[in-house]
């Protein structure tokens, strides 16, 4: 049986290197990537992955709706006009975005010092002993 790994308090002020984005994120991906890193800063293989496929779906999103944008989103075909066949894939793509967000535990707010959402904090803040 493994043993489970220690934790330590890191002090604050200690920067961690961040993880590179992924080399084949395109710009809406790689945009996901940067916003999350620079307020959660996600380091374990298993939120790396689930961050990087969140980015991979966020890309295919904009693919989905560039296509669209151009084609339109009803089509005409010989038996009259529908929907565009993309659609469909972009809602479950943007679902997945937001499902594997809720995964991660980002669609929280997290506690911040300055006012803002929720409106009393509550849980442990920085400084208070």
């Amino acid at each position: 049986m493994a043993k489970n790994p220690s934790f330590s308090v890191v002090a604050p002020g200690t920067a961690m290197a961040l993880p590179a984005p992924p080399e084949t994120l395109g710009p809406a991906g790689l945009n996901l990537w940067r916003s999350v890193q620079a307020v959660y800063g996600i380091h374990d293989p298993g939120g790396l992955e689930i961050l990087r496929q969140a980015c991979g779906a966020c890309d295919r999103v904009a693919q989905y709706a560039a296509i669209i944008d151009a084609e339109g989103p009803v089509i005409r075909t010989k038996t009259g006009t529908r929907e565009h066949p993309l659609v469909k894939h972009e809602a479950a793509q943007r679902a997945l975005v937001g499902r594997l967000i809720s995964r991660l535990g980002l669609d929280v707010e997290i506690l911040r010092v300055q006012p803002g959402r929720p409106p009393q904090a509550f849980g442990w803040l920085p400084g208070e002993k």
